[in-house]
């Protein structure tokens, strides 16, 4: 089985691009809630409002998503 996964490079890209150094001033920025953002980084599960609001701060849409097979997960 193939997951879509977000790519924590690239979240981590996009909030130096912005500079912003916490979840706290992310959520405050994008009008998502700390939860919502913290649930997003912690189980990494792209959700529309998440991949939306990495795209309104410049995300590249070739790097926000990273493809996991069950390759992937076992050798992890």
């Amino acid at each position: 089985m193939t997951t879509f996964l977000i790519s924590l490079d690239e979240v981590e890209r996009v909030k130096r691009l912005n500079r912003i150094s916490s979840n706290v001033a992310l959520a405050e920025r994008t009008g998502l809630s700390r939860n919502t953002w913290n649930k997003a980084l912690k189980d990494r599960r792209p959700t529309p409002q998440v991949l939306t609001a990495l795209a309104n701060l410049g995300a590249d849409p070739a790097r926000i998503l990273v493809k996991i097979t069950d390759l992937d997960l076992q050798a992890a």
